[in-house]
C-alpha cells in the first residue's frame, strides 16, 4: 500500500487526485446539463442517442487528453530522467507496471463511470447502458496508445503531442459520424495495453 501512496503523490502531488475527482464531477454534470438544454422535456437519452453520445464523447475526450497528459509527462518523464529506477528498486517490473497503469488509466477512468453514474442516478437522468462501453472503448485506445508510445519514446513531451495526433484521429471519426466503431474496439485496446506492458518489460532503462 505505501508503493501506492507514493507513486499518486509521485503522480497528483497533495491534492491532484481531488482536482480530478472535482473535474469528474463536473463533467458528470455538464452531460446532464447539456442533454437537459437541447431536450428539456425529457430525463431519457433515448430520444436523441446520437446527441447524447456526441456529448460523452467529447467530455471522454477531454478526460482522456488530461490523462495523457499525466501519462506523458509521468511515465514518460520517469523513463527519461530515470526516476523509474527508485520505484523498480522497490518492487519488479511487472508490479511497476501494474501499479502505474492502475494509478494513470484505471482508476481515472473507473472514478469517472462511478461519478458519471451516481449523477444520472440522482438527477433521474436515464442514459443508454451502451455509453459504458463507448466510453471504455475510446477511453482506453487513447490511454492505452499513449501508455504505449511515452515508454517506446521515453521522451515526455513528444510522447504527449504525438498522442495529442491521435486525439484529433478519433475526433476525426467522431466529426465523420462512426463512433459506433469504438463498440468493436476494445480488443485492440486489450492488445495495446499488452503491447505497452511488453515494451515496459523490455525497455531499456
Amino acid at each position: 500500500m505505501g508503493v501506492v501512496s507514493f507513486l499518486i503523490k509521485h503522480r497528483y502531488g497533495e491534492y491532484g487526485l481531488l482536482s480530478y475527482i472535482d473535474l469528474e464531477l463536473a463533467l458528470s454534470v455538464s452531460i446532464v446539463a447539456s442533454f437537459n438544454f437541447f431536450h428539456p422535456q425529457t430525463r431519457n437519452a433515448s430520444v436523441d442517442q446520437l446527441l447524447f453520445n456526441i456529448i460523452t464523447f467529447t467530455i471522454g475526450i477531454i478526460l482522456s487528453t488530461l490523462v495523457i497528459r499525466n501519462i506523458c509527462l509521468g511515465m514518460g518523464q520517469d523513463l527519461y530522467d530515470g526516476t523509474i529506477i527508485s520505484f523498480l528498486q522497490m518492487r519488479n517490473r511487472r508490479a511497476i507496471f501494474l501499479l502505474s497503469y492502475f494509478i494513470d488509466v484505471l482508476l481515472i477512468g473507473g472514478l469517472f463511470l462511478l461519478i458519471a453514474e451516481l449523477v444520472f442516478l440522482l438527477s433521474s437522468f436515464t442514459p443508454p447502458i451502451t455509453w459504458i462501453s463507448i466510453f471504455i472503448s475510446e477511453y482506453l485506445l487513447l490511454c492505452n496508445s499513449s501508455y504505449l508510445i511515452a515508454i517506446l519514446i521515453k521522451r515526455p513531451f513528444r510522447s504527449f503531442f504525438i498522442s495529442i495526433s491521435l486525439i484529433f484521429l478519433v475526433l476525426g471519426i467522431e466529426i465523420t459520424g462512426n463512433m459506433i466503431i469504438f463498440n468493436y474496439l476494445l480488443p485492440l485496446d486489450l492488445i495495446l495495453g499488452y503491447l505497452a506492458y511488453y515494451a515496459f518489460r523490455k525497455v531499456q532503462i
